[in-house]
Order: C-alpha cells, then structure tokens, then sequence
C-alpha cells in the first residue's frame, strides 16, 4: 500500500505544500508571530492534497485542521464558522476515514470515485432547499445575529452537502469547493484588510485550497473513470 499511487506526490502536489509551507513560514511565524495559524495553514494544505489524491491519511490531517479552525475562527468571530466546523466538519472527519477505509481499491490505494447520478442531485437539492431556509432562521436568532443571514446559510448548507458528497467519493463535489474557496478568499481578504487575528493564514490556506480544487476536480474524474473501466466487462 506504501507504494501505492495514492501515496505518490506529484510536483504539483509538492508545490502546494511547499508553496503554503513557504508563506506560512513568513505571514505566520516572522509577520504576525502566530504558531496556530502556521500549523493550521500546513495541515490544512496536506489535507487538501490528500484528498485530491483519494488518500485515506487526509482525515488525520483533517483533524488537526479542523481542531485549530475552531478555534481561529471563534478568536476572529465567525461564530457560525466555528460552530459549522464543530459540529459538522471535525465528525465528518472520522466518518470520512471509516467510509473511504471500506471503498479503497486494491491496487491503487486510492478511494473508489464515483459520478453524481441523477437520483442523488434531485436529493441533494431538496436538501439544500431544507436547510437554507433552517440555517438562515438560526444564525438570525438574538444568541447569534448574523449579519448576512442568508448569505451565511446559504454557504453553510452548499459546505454541509460539499461534505457530505466528498464523504461519498463523489467527483462532482470538487465544483462545489471552487465556488467556496473563492467565496473563502474574499471574505478572508476582507478580514485581512480589518486587521483580524489569524487572518493571514487563513486566506493563505483558503488561496492555496483553490488551486487544489481545482485540481482536486481534474485528478477525480480521472479516478471516476478509472473506476468504471474496472467495473465493465
């Protein structure tokens, strides 16, 4: 398994890591002075890679990641990110690894990726158009009074199905991340601009997740295909 190409990082793969590392080092550690931020942007970037590669080992980083998020988005208040990543994204993490563990394939060491059929896109939607409306009425209670409740839910729902579908090993999840890593990067640019705590590494991970999804989009279709080839007789 060692061996296997899910394990094998490609130049583009180490450029992500490098690259992130690389900032990180100055924008986190020589610039804000903020060690949090550092081994949340290279955890995070890890994950990210993995993930695009179909490698199991993207859940432990995961974990790490999500742990500090928590964290730097309640410090930076984005209450409803760091309760969305609590709740959600940390225990998505561990069902992700025993789900991926049961669909591995064999030879490759990489999960088994599948297309959206349509079944599953006519539920997805109907998921979306219950939980907008539910997270918007949430995040405009008193306790939390989001400013932009419904640009807020709307996200949060599209991260809660994006999750969900990368749990599944679907190849069109990684549409849905471009959208929201685009959307990540200018609210984190707008924080930088604010002069928010942690910021800089945030929007340094959330460029680089990006490029990765990218990425990520163009080495899945590879594994769907590769995976319906087998399946055929």
């Amino acid at each position: 398994m060692g061996n296997s190409k899910a394990f094998r990082l490609n130049a583009f793969d180490w450029f992500l890591i490098l690259g992130t590392t690389l900032v990180s080092i100055f924008t986190c550690l020589v610039w804000d002075k903020d060690i949090f931020g550092f081994v949340m942007a290279v955890t995070g970037v890890i994950n990210l890679v993995l993930v695009a590669r179909g490698n199991l080992w993207n859940y432990a980083f995961g974990i790490v990641y999500n742990a500090i998020y928590i964290y730097v988005a309640w410090r930076t208040r984005y209450y409803a990110d760091a309760a969305f990543y609590l709740l959600y994204y940390l225990p998505m993490q561990f069902v992700g690894w025993f789900s991926w563990k049961k669909n591995q394939n064999a030879e490759s060491g990489a999960v088994e990726v599948k297309h959206l059929t349509g079944k599953m896109a006519l539920v997805l939607l109907a998921a979306a158009a219950v939980l907008i409306p539910f997270f918007a009425w949430l995040l405009s209670r008193p306790f939390i009074g989001d400013a932009q409740p419904w640009l807020e839910a709307t996200t949060t729902a599209i991260s809660f199905i994006a999750m969900y579908m990368m749990v599944r090993a679907i190849a069109e999840q990684w549409y849905i991340w471009i959208l929201l890593d685009a959307f990540q990067v200018v609210k984190w640019v707008m924080a930088v601009a604010d002069g928010q705590e942690h910021a800089v590494a945030s929007l340094v991970l959330f460029a680089f997740a990006l490029a990765n999804a990218v990425y990520g989009l163009i080495q899945w279709n590879g594994l769907a295909r590769q995976a319906s080839d087998r399946q055929q007789p």
